[in-house]
């Protein structure tokens, strides 16, 4: 199951970072933002997180009450626009978490928090299966290639 923990992680924090003018990506070049009148190009694009999660059927009430700790404290983090959970009506041992979130630093801020790494202890004891993780770029923030 560590490695299910692993996986998850390494997942969440995979993306490209295009932003030309911003330190948060670590990148000091601000010469694309003095070339525009928009500066549409120094935006970095927002995440969308999809995590599809399998539980294991007699710890699905461990998972869901776990879960309220980590969407409320997650949901207060600077860089988080939304943060929501939702199970298959279907089969109540999957669930998909559906995260939107500032930039990539937001997220690399987000999976170092206490409430993010205590909940993948969690994940690691009721989970089934590796998740199902897809991170997305915004496209409208995105830089043209």
């Amino acid at each position: 199951m560590k490695k299910v923990i692993m996986f998850f992680c390494a997942a969440l924090l995979m993306g490209a970072c295009c932003n030309q003018g911003n330190k948060s990506c670590g990148k000091e070049d601000k010469s694309c933002c003095e070339k525009t009148e928009a500066k549409a190009c120094c935006k970095e694009p927002k995440k969308l997180i999809s995590a599809r999660v399998f539980i294991k059927a007699d710890k699905v009430a461990q998972f869901i009450a776990a879960t309220k700790s980590l969407i409320e404290s997650s949901r207060l983090e600077e860089g988080n626009i939304s943060y929501s959970l939702f199970q298959d009506p279907e089969d109540p041992t999957k669930f998909l978490f559906f995260e939107e979130w500032k930039n990539e630093a937001a997220t690399k801020v987000h999976f170092a928090t206490e409430h993010f790494k205590k909940f993948g202890e969690t994940l690691a004891e009721c989970g089934s299966q590796p998740a199902d993780i897809t991170i997305f770029d915004s496209v409208a923030e995105k830089k043209a290639e």
